[in-house]
């Protein structure tokens, strides 16, 4: 469990550095006047930053502690990594259909953003939806796995150690 929480804080410290540089994306956007009309990579930047680098940190610093949580239970580690390969290929997916997806279908449709081309736009965000719809998942997932694997301590077995730390 502890390498799977390792690999979730690696990938999180990079999510942090991708989603940094997609936010150049917006102040670009807004700096050369855009400040009317919304800019397309505000979403790809915050989902970036918030579901890459927040939320995997997060489950990162809860699979380090599972062991110690689950009170004799086998930690759930065949749908923890399941979660891991979730959580990874939708945020990459979110920065790719954020990016590369709006370029490609700026060329089919150019300003199709801001027109806005209803089909093109719902074709994008589909695309989008469809990878937060895969998070989701790993989220899911992650629920399952901390239920299945922690226990509350029985008050009789909780040492005198844990009292004195609880105080």
């Amino acid at each position: 469990m502890e390498n799977l929480a390792l690999r979730f804080i690696r990938w999180s410290a990079s999510f942090l550095v991708l989603g940094l540089l997609t936010g150049y994306g917006p102040l670009g956007h807004y700096l050369h006047g855009g400040v009317e009309v919304a800019c397309p990579w505000a979403p790809t930047h915050g989902h970036v930053a918030l579901l890459g680098w927040v939320g995997m940190t997060i489950f990162g610093l809860v699979y380090q502690a599972l062991p110690r949580w689950a009170n004799g239970r086998t930690p759930e580690l065949r749908l923890a990594k399941l979660h891991f390969y979730l959580c990874v290929s939708s945020v990459l997916g979110v920065f790719t259909n954020g990016i590369l997806g709006y370029r490609v279908l700026d060329l089919i449709s150019p300003d199709f953003h801001y027109i806005p081309n209803k089909p093109m736009l719902n074709l994008w965000l589909s695309i989008d939806g469809s990878f937060l719809t895969l998070y989701g998942l790993g989220c899911v997932l992650f629920l399952v796995v901390v239920v299945r694997s922690t226990s509350y301590a029985e008050a009789s077995k909780v040492s005198e150690t844990d009292r004195a730390h609880a105080v």
